[in-house]
């Protein structure tokens, strides 16, 4: 009987030993998870531009468990694969409190494409997982860290997403992705998008929808989104600008986006720490184009002008100002216009196309902007600053995930 109970215990030494180099079944793999064995790093924090953050912890046997996939899905590829990984972590149900992806990367254009926004999301959580070098792909391991994520702490994941829309910021690649999977590195919206395009924004029961008078709505998303990195479509700014009684007959006032900064101006300040100031509205007689195009240039700030009859439009209209840049030794500003339809603009010896597809976005020069000006909203904050929160105390086994603290 001795020799049995002697036996026995180097029966499952010699079963764990030999689990890293064979194929093994669940049951082992879940004895091998209950064990505390050496972490894949020494390490239990890692640091994004000297801000230190706890990390994911993953045994050595995980990636062992899951070994390379030739097939597996990469950026630029489609496949259902992605389709329903992008649809999981876009759930409102496992992720009330967090925007993993966005609405734009979900729409049907482009639910199925691996675009560059899932693709950074992915370095992101490799980054806090050790595996700073991964290339992001949909492979066994990457399914199972996604299928994990619900299970860790609030706190862990709210730091994941911190760093990655800091990552966005850092590599230039945040804002909304286009229908052809394209993304403009900028929060664009427009009125005439035909996901809201034909609702209801009246005055005084004309019936008008925003596509006809939704610019402000249009311009508004566009701002929010930019300062709080987060999506928020003009349908939302609809709702808020007829909760306040906001709409006039030219569609809103210039008050209107000092009305909605105020109320919304710690909008996600608890989720990221961004905080939204109220604009300064300057009448034409006040603008200064030069300086104008140093402040949105140079110093990041972001501005609406209110335009009347000219070269973009045949009545009153909102467009954002997104940045300023020097092409071929001549300056234009980067106007983001809500209303989709270049066909109408005049004067366009004086703009420039911009490339890619958006059809939304044209540079324009300050004196043909100036002309046409009615008054400025301008947003003195810098559109790239993001802070970096971190609110996770403790390190996490990733293998552990809603089973028991680290």
């Amino acid at each position: 009987m001795k020799r049995i109970h002697i036996l026995l215990p180097l029966t499952l030494l010699l079963c764990v030993l030999l689990a890293a180099a064979v194929s093994a079944n669940d049951a082992v793999y879940a004895l091998l998870a209950e064990a505390d064995l050496p972490q894949l790093f020494g390490e239990t924090t890692f640091k994004a531009d000297g801000v230190a953050y706890q990390r994911l912890l993953l045994p050595r046997y995980l990636l062992e468990q899951f070994p390379e996939e030739a097939d597996a899905p990469k950026p630029g590829d489609r496949s259902q694969k992605v389709e329903e990984v992008k649809r999981a972590l876009y759930s409102n149900d496992l992720y009330p409190h967090n925007e993993l992806v966005t609405y734009t990367q979900v729409r049907p254009e482009v639910v199925q494409y691996f675009d560059e926004h899932l693709a950074l999301f992915l370095q992101t959580l490799y980054q806090f997982c050790g595996l700073p070098d991964k290339e992001p792909q949909l492979d066994g391991l990457t399914l199972y860290l996604l299928d994990k994520l619900p299970a860790i702490s609030a706190e862990m994941r709210n730091d994941i997403e911190i760093v990655y829309k800091y990552n966005m910021v850092k590599n230039d690649t945040k804002g909304t992705i286009n229908r052809d999977g394209t993304a403009d590195k900028l929060y664009y919206f427009a009125q005439t998008d035909p996901d809201w395009a034909e609702e209801i924004f009246e005055f005084e029961g004309n019936g008008a929808t925003l596509k006809d008078r939704g610019c402000g709505c249009a311009c508004a998303a566009m701002v929010f989104s930019t300062y709080h990195m987060v999506e928020i479509t003009p349908r939302w700014m609809r709702t808020y600008a007829l909760e306040g009684n906001w709409p006039v007959s030219y569609g809103l006032p210039n008050e209107y986006f000092e009305g909605i900064a105020k109320k919304y101006t710690n909008l996600e300040k608890e989720r990221y720490g961004t905080v939204l100031e109220s604009p300064v509205i300057v009448p034409k007689n006040q603008l200064d184009m030069e300086q104008l195009a140093d402040q949105i240039g140079n110093k990041g700030y972001m501005g609406i002008i209110h335009v009347v009859a000219g070269a973009f439009t045949s009545h009153e209209h909102y467009m954002v100002l997104a940045d300023y840049e020097v092409i071929d030794g001549e300056g234009y500003f980067l106007v983001a216009d809500p209303y989709v339809q270049p066909s109408r603009y005049r004067d366009t010896d004086q703009m420039r196309d911009v490339p890619g597809d958006n059809q939304g976005l044209v540079y324009a020069k300050s004196s043909l902007l100036y002309r046409d000006c009615k008054s400025f909203i301008l947003f003195q904050q810098d559109r790239n600053a993001f802070p970096q929160l971190h609110k996770a105390a403790a390190p996490e086994r990733i293998d552990r995930a809603g089973k028991e603290a680290a």
